[in-house]
């Protein structure tokens, strides 16, 4: 497997695990420990895909990566804002946040109210969209439009209740 191959492939493989999580958090409470361990592979595997891109890619350089981020938006979206990298860290800290939250209280989590799990939903439908379909390029963009058509046809943003754990 050459480094390349794995840069992508944790992604591919964390979307895939993504589109699984929310799909199953919307289908019965029994679901809910399926889509807890999905969550949760999926935000590991991300969290993995960042490191290995800092390692094989940018050579633990922070300003090269800022730059190849900016770069990479200029040339998909004509805007080179170099703050994009930071939304990136952002996402991911409060999805791993999601994730402790999930298993500490599956059933607070379960029952937030509709406004922040229509929020929550809708950030994360962002980042995927971007991550997977505009900024991917060849089966890496199929998956991402796959994952996301999937989540968008599971149903609206309401859950239902978990089982106490």
């Amino acid at each position: 497997m050459t480094t390349d191959a794995a840069v992508r492939g944790t992604m591919i493989l964390a979307t895939l695990a993504w589109a699984t999580g929310e799909a199953l958090m919307r289908r019965s409470p029994r679901a809910d420990w399926w889509a807890r361990v999905s969550w949760t592979a999926a935000v590991v595997l991300a969290l993995v895909h960042v490191g290995l891109a800092f390692h094989f890619v940018y050579g633990w350089n922070h300003e090269a990566a800022v730059a190849a981020t900016a770069r990479q938006a200029a040339t998909r979206v004509g805007w080179g804002w170099r703050g994009g990298i930071y939304v990136n860290y952002l996402f991911l800290v409060l999805w791993f946040a999601d994730v402790c939250w999930w298993w500490a209280a599956p059933a607070s989590h379960a029952s937030r109210s509709l406004r922040i799990e229509a929020a929550r939903l809708a950030g994360f439908l962002f980042m995927f969209v971007n991550a997977a379909i505009v900024f991917a390029s060849g089966p890496s963009r199929w998956v991402g439009i796959a994952s996301v058509a999937a989540v968008l046809l599971a149903s609206p943003a309401r859950r239902r209740r978990a089982i106490p754990v």
